[in-house]
């Protein structure tokens, strides 16, 4: 990068032939992170090296690298030819376009196949799928990253039943409630209710059910946005101590957040109730139905007024 003039290797498309694309991707964005900024210099010092330029960027944060890249919100608009012409992809490293063998030759093919340029930091030059030395070498940096992928999910689901079978949550809380940890730090000792979080959506629901002809959850969502209520996005990025990124409500949101079953307060997994013998366990408060344990026969109704309810996670375990 050094004497490199940074506004000539980011300029518009200009049918040049070396119109690239940059290609960023990070799993989990934290305050902590120079991910981003060192993503950006790589991929700048990968074109300036091919004497291309990027006429934009492909910015996928929060984005999980299993997730195949046509599907993804920024690059998959790209790979599906649906935001204009661009001469090929330059990367940080071969797992940013993906974390898997065929995720990431599936890419490699389109481009060689379309005749256009993959580039990636540390290799020299651009790669040559046609080449049998730089194939291989493509495969083995996919395979390297496909391991690294399963190793960090092995280590996920372990992490996930320990935590389930100490009954604990893993996550991030849901909309309307919080953690509590007695200790700054420690585990967390209880799952209680967020004082303004719960009363919105007490408040939506009250509406909803009191005029559901006139009040849906479009008009309520609009009215939470005029109202400068952060959306369920942003509020758990204040609560984590991140910046709201101004994302609005949106009625699909707020009806599956009203539809949830975690709400009412479930131990959820895998976007189901924990469920155990035929029963199912709710901890109520003095601001719900009440003041202890609920118990239902799993299917039975739940009661109308609690939503949402805390739940302990030490006493709920699976």
């Amino acid at each position: 990068m050094r004497g490199t003039d940074l506004n000539t290797i980011e300029r518009p498309y200009d049918g040049c032939g070396k119109c690239l694309l940059g290609v960023r991707r990070l799993s989990r964005v934290k305050l902590a992170t120079s991910s981003p900024e060192r993503q950006r210099e790589n991929v700048l010092t990968a074109a300036a090296a091919v004497g291309a330029h990027i006429i934009g960027w492909a910015d996928d944060w929060e984005v999980s690298g299993a997730t195949d890249p046509v599907t993804r919100p920024s690059l998959g608009p790209w790979l599906r030819d649906e935001r204009g012409p661009y001469d090929g992809l330059v990367a940080a490293a071969v797992d940013r376009l993906g974390r898997n063998v065929v995720d990431c030759l599936n890419t490699g093919y389109k481009m060689r196949d379309e005749k256009k340029v993959l580039v990636t930091y540390g290799h020299d030059g651009a790669w040559n799928l046609d080449d049998p030395a730089d194939e291989n070498r493509f495969t083995m940096e996919a395979w390297g990253a496909q391991m690294e992928l399963r190793a960090i999910q092995r280590r996920n689901r372990d992490a996930t039943v320990k935590t389930r079978a100490a009954g604990r949550p893993k996550g991030k809380p849901s909309y309307g409630f919080q953690y509590v940890r007695k200790v700054m730090g420690g585990k967390i000792d209880l799952v209680d209710l967020h004082p303004h979080a719960s009363e919105v959506l007490r408040n939506v629901a009250r509406r909803i059910l009191a005029d559901p002809d006139n009040v849906t959850c479009s008009s309520e969502a609009a009215r939470l946005n005029r109202a400068g209520e952060l959306s369920p996005a942003d509020h758990l990025a204040v609560m984590y101590g991140k910046p709201a990124g101004g994302r609005p409500w949106s009625p699909q949101s707020l009806k599956n957040i009203l539809l949830s079953e975690a709400t009412l307060g479930y131990l959820m997994h895998r976007n189901k109730p924990v469920l155990g013998r035929g029963t199912v366990t709710l901890y109520g408060s003095a601001r719900g139905c009440g003041t202890g344990p609920h118990t239902r026969r799993s299917g039975a109704p739940s009661c109308p007024e609690r939503l949402p309810g805390p739940a302990d996670p030490t006493a709920n375990t699976c």
